[in-house]
């Protein structure tokens, strides 16, 4: 498996961090199973492995490489995401409303208690979302909330014995205020980049807790 540095984690790694400071913001992303070829993804992390390999032997100060490190991150997940968003084979649950209110409900159930929601959103095959003051670890908390929403929402659409989600997620842990400004803002845009409306406000998947709209764009 790929090496990484804490809290940059490669896409859809197994093992959730298992460093997770007090007070650590995680950007996460949760994906319907089957919502993209295997393929595609071990395409994307070969490429993004070669060239961090290349990024780190270039001799690079620790400043420019830190720099250099988190371009091609933000570069690879993008390209992933827009593969997600264009992707028009796989299963599209979440865009249905009764699916899409199971999570976003689940997640709001225990904010303020398990963790603090910053901003969340939904699409049709994928969920973002940035939460601190996490009370339980990483896992046990997506697994909660993976488990009760794959079960409500496979009852819902009476689906049986087949996954929800894919067993994977996503997460990096947010290192500054500029980093967090940057996922904030990524996240309430995923539906405007997606084309789905003009402005992030229009989406009425998009949640951003009052006290951090100060880091949203105009």
């Amino acid at each position: 498996m790929m090496k990484t540095t804490k809290g940059d984690q490669p896409f859809y790694k197994r093992n959730l961090p298992h460093w997770q400071p007090d007070n650590a913001i995680l950007f996460i992303t949760a994906r319907l199973d089957g919502s993209l070829p295997k393929v595609k993804i071990e395409e994307l992390k070969e490429r993004m492995a070669a060239e961090r390999l290349l990024l780190r032997n270039k001799g690079l100060t620790k400043e420019e490489l830190s720099k250099a490190l988190s371009q091609n991150y933000n570069l690879y997940f993008g390209k992933f995401d827009k593969l997600l968003d264009g992707n028009t084979k796989g299963p599209h649950w979440l865009k249905e409303e009764k699916i899409a209110n199971i999570w976003i409900n689940a997640l709001k159930h225990f904010d303020g208690d398990r963790y603090q929601v910053i901003c969340s959103t939904v699409m049709s095959n994928h969920v973002h979302f940035v939460f601190y003051k996490l009370k339980y670890s990483l896992a046990k908390i997506m697994h909660s909330l993976k488990s009760y929403t794959g079960t409500a929402s496979n009852k819902t659409l009476n689906r049986t014995g087949f996954k929800f989600w894919q067993y994977e997620s996503f997460d990096r842990m947010i290192r500054d205020a500029e980093e967090l400004q940057y996922r904030i803002n990524y996240v309430l845009n995923n539906p405007v980049k997606a084309g789905f409306v003009n402005h992030w406000k229009e989406w009425d998947y998009n949640y951003i807790h009052p006290e951090f709209l100060k880091y949203v764009d105009a």
